[in-house]
């Protein structure tokens, strides 16, 4: 979860086509909290999983924006990377952001998986991420006010600097 001021959003990788259509398919990579009954009594508690999905590349009413990273250069890699990355729930303050953060930030060092300017760091994608959900919120982009194609994700783009889809 992202945290700014009182707003707080959780965080996923979802990796898909550089071309979009409306059957357009993307992978989900992110930690999750499920409740599970679990021990011995059988006890409701919180579980920390990591989960891996097929998802359509159309927007969900959990799906505020979508922001372009990179270009993957090697799919196995990467996936392997987010594979790897172990869940920590037994770390103080551990959520999905801290998974993505390290997902990220690992992906960011391995030049064979992910095509990015090395300018890029986990800081810069949260500064924008945050910017651009804020710009989103501000134009009415999630409250049904504004003029926009809900079909679509709003997409910002950081190799290139520019909004994809508004």
């Amino acid at each position: 979860m992202l945290e700014e001021g009182h707003r707080s959003y959780r965080d996923s990788k979802t990796l898909g086509p550089k071309t979009e259509s409306s059957a357009s398919r993307g992978r989900r990579f992110h930690a999750k909290e499920k409740l599970r009954v679990v021990g011995n009594p059988p006890m409701p508690r919180s579980v920390w999983e990591y989960e891996e999905r097929d998802i359509p590349m159309m927007p969900t009413s959990m799906l505020l924006v979508r922001v372009i990273i990179g270009k993957v250069k090697d799919m196995s890699r990467l996936k392997s990377i987010f594979r790897n990355i172990p869940i920590r729930p037994g770390v103080e303050g551990w959520s999905c952001v801290a998974w993505v953060k390290e997902a990220v930030e690992t992906a960011l060092q391995d030049t064979r998986a992910l095509g990015v300017p090395q300018t890029l760091t986990w800081d810069s994608i949260r500064d924008v991420a945050m910017w651009y959900v804020a710009e989103k919120k501000a134009a009415h982009r999630f409250d049904g006010q504004g003029d926009y194609d809900q079909s679509q994700a709003a997409t910002w783009d950081m190799l290139k600097g520019f909004e994809r889809v508004p």
